[in-house]
């Protein structure tokens, strides 16, 4: 079970609550004096609803007190040595690899980092950044850790055009893959063994949660990494993101660090139809996640 005290709960400070409290406020007169509500009236729009000034209020006081409230995300993070997985799965090693883990004292290690964005039944994230921020204890430069690898990466992006939970796979060469059926993901309980070997998977499948999104992705081969989701599907409810990470990483180092930061823009059609998008508060927050290594 994941640590209470390393669940997020994304939220307003102080601060931003005043601040977004004046800025509804604004609208809400606004919205006001040019008519678009109805006191008592029977006017309809689009969806049916009436549009009173007590729908307005309400709409407001519930974006307030979402804010206050917060969004609880829960973390999950899954760490495997990838040299004993070749191994495992009788798969031949790239010469590459023996080197820099022989000769070099590198170790190589696959990391799942799931977020579960916890939120009531009529809501859904209109849109998500991640953000991890990558340490260890090694002064040397030359041998501090690095990501080698990541997904979703920019050549990803293509990918997020479904909401699915497919599957996803590491190469030989480190790379996480994708078997596709002509050009459409496997879903990740249709997978078979031939798509595994037509796909060149040395080591899955994972499972992946593919969400219908505009992605951006900063900092592929850096230490601090930012995937920004704006997303184009309603899933309301908990929403699972995920992010895979090949980890190259010196064999005396004794720990590393991920810090994570966290920003959710709860949405619900109400609020999009009174306030627009830009108007809803993106709620924040950071812990450090932990990550373990080998014992040997």
């Amino acid at each position: 079970m994941p640590d209470p005290e390393q669940n997020f709960l994304a939220r307003l400070d102080s601060d931003g609550l005043d601040a977004l409290e004046r800025k509804l406020a604004i609208k809400v007169s606004q919205l006001q004096s040019e008519g678009r509500v109805f006191r008592g009236g029977s006017k309809k729009t689009l969806t049916g609803q009436v549009d009173t000034d007590a729908d307005l209020q309400k709409a407001a006081t519930d974006v307030i007190e979402t804010a206050r409230r917060g969004v609880k995300i829960v973390p999950q993070t899954e760490s495997r040595p990838l040299i004993p997985l070749f191994k495992a799965a009788k798969k031949e090693l790239s010469p590459e690899l023996i080197v820099d883990h022989e000769q070099m004292g590198f170790v190589f290690y696959v990391v799942e980092v799931i977020f579960n964005i916890l939120l009531p039944r009529d809501q859904w994230p209109q849109s998500a950044n991640f953000g991890l921020k990558l340490s260890d204890d090694i002064g040397d430069p030359a041998r501090r850790l690095r990501p080698i690898s990541l997904f979703p990466g920019r050549k990803d992006i293509q990918f997020f055009k479904v909401d699915l939970e497919g599957a996803v796979g590491i190469d030989a060469g480190l790379n996480v893959t994708i078997p596709l059926d002509k050009t459409t993901i496997f879903p990740f309980g249709s997978f078979s063994a031939k798509a595994k070997i037509n796909s060149n998977i040395a080591i899955g499948p994972l499972s992946f949660p593919f969400r219908k999104a505009a992605i951006e992705v900063i900092g592929e081969g850096d230490q601090n990494i930012l995937w920004r989701y704006n997303l184009r599907s309603e899933l309301k409810g908990t929403n699972v993101f995920k992010s895979i990470l090949i980890l190259k990483v010196a064999k005396e180092a004794r720990s590393i660090r991920m810090a994570g930061a966290l920003e959710v823009v709860p949405c619900k059609h109400r609020w999009l139809d009174f306030f627009g998008a830009k108007n809803l508060p993106r709620l924040t927050d950071q812990r450090a996640l932990p990550v373990q290594l080998a014992l040997n």
